[in-house]
């Protein structure tokens, strides 16, 4: 039997009550460039930490994306960036692992519309390259983050010693502490001394829970702006301890984790062709999302129709948002339990195409069990 969906009920003024297996939520928004009901949907973290969980409709993460949905929210918040930054070079961070790749997603729109700087993504693995700095997600199921430290070919300009201007890409912001935690070990390692910046940050949906840390921010590009309370049901599981250390037991690729000026490319050797009209999932693994997105597009420019999304750490109830849930050995072989969800047996896709940033899992691995599974590695 599917999990139950979310219960809505929509009231005047932008405020919703909705209920889900293990909590209700009222929320009133103060502001919806796009509705909220398009851009987001609920669930249940198994985290004792933090219970609730924004599941986006646009991210490519939990639920299946068109490309161009993706698309036109990395333009909107590029956009907001525009008409609030100074100008010059900017950095970009992307936040591990849930928003990668609307972080490099923004950073490419960000340069279609005339902006230049530096792109590059915290992450919970280790490349075995040189690392600038870490900072903690304290509400996570693996809190540790570590920023990698950008070659001289990666970053001649040395833009993450000296640009003026950063921001922090994330799916969303309740209370902005990690952010605002990223930022605040940045301007440590730039030292006393060092070149100072204004901070920004762009995210989907900005909670205004009546925290301190947005005032470490310049500013703040969201797309829809409100207020939420959450009430959590009763006998909800106990939580699997948290990992409070990076990866690595596998290294994994410097990709565009030590920075880089140009968005990624789609990798030559991948075969993108697709038939006209063709249903194709395309599944990034983890921190590895943009260039499946390139793939999904590249299936589109062929006239199939393409959807996104990725497997992730984090550890979600069935309910609400989840209507299902894998679980399975870390594709990296790291280790740690990794999660896809939302794809069933009974997809109702032509093809779904897992792409990796690693090597292959073995023939046995569960992830080969989804019917009419490929792999690009």
């Amino acid at each position: 039997m599917r999990p139950l969906p979310t219960e809505w009920r929509e009231e005047p003024g932008g405020c919703y009550e909705a209920r889900l297996p293990g909590g209700r939520f009222r929320l009133e928004m103060h502001r919806e460039d796009l509705p909220f009901r398009d851009l987001c949907d609920l669930a249940i973290r198994n985290n004792a930490k933090r219970r609730f969980l924004f599941v986006s409709q646009v991210l490519g993460r939990h639920c299946p994306v068109r490309p161009a949905a993706l698309r036109q929210v990395a333009a909107a918040l590029a956009a907001k960036l525009h008409q609030q930054l100074p100008g010059g070079p900017v950095v970009f961070i992307g936040m591990a692992e849930t928003a990668t790749t609307l972080g490099q997603a923004v950073f490419r729109e960000f340069l279609a519309q005339d902006g230049s700087g530096l792109y590059l993504e915290s992450t919970r693995r280790s490349t075995g390259g040189a690392q600038a700095f870490g900072f903690a997600e304290s509400h996570s199921h693996a809190t540790a983050h570590v920023i990698h430290l950008p070659s001289p070919e990666e970053d001649p300009g040395q833009l993450l010693r000296t640009a003026a201007q950063v921001v922090v890409v994330d799916d969303e912001a309740t209370t902005a502490k990690t952010a605002a935690g990223l930022v605040h070990a940045l301007t440590a390692w730039r030292g006393t001394g060092g070149v100072p910046f204004e901070a920004w940050l762009a995210v989907i949906l900005h909670w205004k829970q009546g925290g301190e840390n947005d005032a470490a921010f310049a500013g703040i590009a969201s797309l829809a702006e409100g207020h939420f309370t959450f009430e959590p049901g009763e006998s909800l599981p106990e939580s699997p301890s948290a990992n409070h250390l990076i990866d690595s037991r596998v290294t994994a690729r410097r990709g565009i984790r030590h920075g880089s000026r140009a968005p990624q490319a789609l990798p030559p050797e991948w075969d993108s062709a697709a038939r006209p009209g063709e249903k194709i999932l395309v599944i990034g693994n983890g921190e590895y999302g943009f260039q499946p997105l390139l793939l999904a597009e590249a299936f589109e420019a062929c006239g199939a129709q393409a959807w996104l999304q990725a497997t992730t750490r984090s550890p979600i109830l069935p309910g609400g948002a989840i209507g299902h849930a894998r679980s399975f050995d870390a594709l990296s072989g790291e280790g740690h339990v990794e999660f896809l969800y939302n794809v069933p047996d009974d997809h109702g896709y032509d093809r779904v195409v897992l792409c990796l940033e690693d090597a292959a899992p073995a023939p046995d691995h569960p992830i080969r069990l989804i019917p009419r599974l490929e792999i690009r590695s």
